[in-house]
């Protein structure tokens, strides 16, 4: 007992702020004597990724680009409340046929277009569709069925025939292209002839928008995938004047890898129709299904 004692009582001589039994307030002192240290640390890693995040935001270059976005998405903008009757084609594997198509275009939030004509999936008079952001309604008149879900990918591209966001279904039916991007997208921008060439990445994504220098407007945008192969490409053509900006009568939507495309020529358009309705109208004894 003695041998134990010994080296005890010699340790706490030589130390003595030290105790077996320390009160609370004595161990709470040493941990905020803990936090002390820590805290500083944890505030200036803070401070090094808000330094770097505000410098990758405000990076000269970066802000150029991002002027050059502005400038294309408000003459975008202008073009809206439009009512259209226009000839489409659509191919794909199971598809390769002509109709006509009535477009109906609220930015940035509101799509309603009518296909009638001679294609496989239209037995009456034709089907309608209205997209907004969250949702959409779908009169399938070939079933006698009225379906409504969420606004997706896959719905529209079950729908239109073209897999593709809603950001790109407003860019084809507008006829006129904005710009999307994000804080955390890496954006670089490039010359090409008389054309600004801005490509936007971020982690899988990768798009680069073909911009008319002189006019701030889309001519082309392209997905690319892992191998940098194109898998989606807008193209605009026939281009009039409208409000600010330019409008496209002519829109090709292609997808190389699945030989699926789409073709939308105007034949007449209006603007700045505020009256417009976005109804899908359909018989009341029809099936409803919810996706």
């Amino acid at each position: 007992m003695k041998n134990f004692l010994y080296p005890l009582i010699t340790f706490l001589l030589i130390f003595p702020g030290i105790s077996l039994f320390a009160q609370t307030e004595d161990s709470t002192e040493v941990i905020n004597d803990s936090l002390a240290i820590v805290i500083p640390v944890v505030k200036d890693t803070l401070s090094v990724t808000d330094s770097l995040k505000k410098a990758f935001l405000n990076d000269p270059a970066r802000l150029k680009i991002i002027e050059v976005i502005k400038s294309v998405n408000e003459k975008s903008s202008s073009v809206d409340l439009l009512h259209s009757e226009n000839a489409v084609k659509i191919k794909a594997s199971s598809i390769d046929q002509s109709g006509d198509m009535e477009i109906k275009v609220k930015r940035k939030d509101d799509i309603w277009f009518r296909v009638s004509g001679n294609f496989a999936m239209i037995s009456k008079d034709a089907f309608i569709a209205h997209f907004n952001r969250k949702n959409f309604i779908y009169f399938d008149n070939l079933n006698d069925k009225v379906i409504e879900g969420p606004t997706t990918d896959d719905n529209i591209g079950y729908i239109s025939r073209i897999k593709c966001s809603f950001d790109d279904l407003m860019n084809v039916m507008s006829g006129t292209c904005s710009i999307v991007y994000k804080d955390a997208d890496t954006l670089v921008m490039d010359t090409e002839k008389t054309n600004y060439v801005i490509t936007v990445r971020n982690g899988k994504k990768f798009v680069k928008y073909w911009v008319d220098a002189a006019g701030s407007y889309v001519i082309k945008y392209a997905y690319f995938n892992t191998k940098l192969k194109q898998n989606l490409s807008i193209t605009y053509g026939n281009f009039v004047k409208a409000g600010t900006g330019m409008y496209a009568r002519k829109v090709e939507i292609n997808k190389p890898l699945t030989s699926e495309f789409l073709r939308i020529l105007n034949e007449t358009y209006t603007l700045n129709n505020p009256g417009m309705s976005f109804q899908v109208d359909y018989p009341s004894d029809v099936r409803r299904v919810k996706w």
